[in-house]
């Protein structure tokens, strides 16, 4: 069924935690982009990410508020997070006064706190780094013949674009947003390993992964595919994550790009086959 992404992730202040887990990723993100030290860029980013009672509190702050991360970071947590709704008079935190008359704008009610508030939903563009954080390319949203997305793209206008919501408790999906047909239809950004079938492809350490569209590949090809395995390290990289047979841990493959001819695989690191490949980054530029 397809789904808008821009009705996903808003910030709507219904509890503490999603405040902090805001604030947090807000903080992250800035860091991927090395933006964090531009308080008007991650002002702007998080004011994007605003819905319900958050709303309409951020349009009645000043100006000077919602354009400085450094100010607005402190008044969401005194107004949505642990410390009170409001600053005390010594605090640092700005006091936030209405502009408008003292007629309440109703609200809807607060939903019911979701399992994962710290979330917040990301679309972008898969950015492809060396070790030392330069841009090698972005995975190409042509698929090959097969429907295989493995080519780079040094153009972000020639870049897969991508929607999710990063889980803190386990994988997640990447819906691909299909810009071709309709700007609000996605898909689901999976990994296959071609010509293998079933569970062959835990048998051996050295088995090479591509990721595709789910729906445009799996129905014409009887491969074995995963879903819902996508996960984010703390600093921001992607891997393949899933568990391993019998429950004993958890398996990760990372992105490598083949010397010969350049295109992008998921493999073990561990995996003998790596040594005709390089290692890379997989990381998130956003694309408000």
């Amino acid at each position: 069924m397809a789904e808008s992404y821009s009705e996903l992730g808003l910030f709507k202040g219904t509890n503490t935690d999603e405040c902090e887990g805001f604030v947090a990723t807000v903080r992250r993100r800035a860091l991927e982009q090395g933006k964090h030290r531009d308080n008007e860029w991650m002002a702007v980013f998080a004011s994007s990410y605003l819905g319900g009672e958050a709303l309409y509190w951020y349009e009645d702050l000043e100006e000077s508020i919602q354009n400085d991360w450094s100010q607005l970071r402190p008044a969401l947590l005194a107004k949505f997070g642990g410390r009170g709704k409001t600053p005390s008079a010594s605090s640092s935190v700005p006091i936030i006064s209405s502009s408008t008359s003292s007629t309440t704008i109703p609200t809807p009610a607060a939903a019911p706190p979701s399992t994962n508030s710290s979330s917040l939903v990301r679309k972008g563009r898969l950015r492809v780094i060396n070790s030392v954080g330069t841009l090698v390319g972005y995975i190409a949203k042509s698929a090959d013949s097969i429907g295989l997305y493995e080519a780079l793209s040094s153009d972000p206008a020639g870049a897969l674009l991508v929607s999710f919501t990063a889980s803190v408790i386990g994988p997640f999906d990447i819906q691909i947003i299909d810009t071709s047909q309709n700007p609000n239809v996605v898909d689901v950004l999976a990994v296959v390993w071609t010509h293998l079938t079933g569970s062959e492809w835990m048998k051996n350490s050295d088995y090479v992964a591509s990721c595709c569209s789910f729906s445009s590949v799996s129905p014409k090809r009887s491969w074995a595919f995963q879903q819902n395995v996508w996960a984010l390290s703390e600093d921001g990289g992607l891997s393949v994550e899933y568990p391993k047979p019998g429950g004993t841990g958890i398996e990760r493959l990372q992105p490598f790009v083949r010397r010969s001819d350049a295109l992008l695989h998921w493999m073990r690191p561990y995996a003998a086959a790596t040594r005709s490949y390089d290692a890379f980054r997989i990381v998130v530029e956003d694309a408000i």
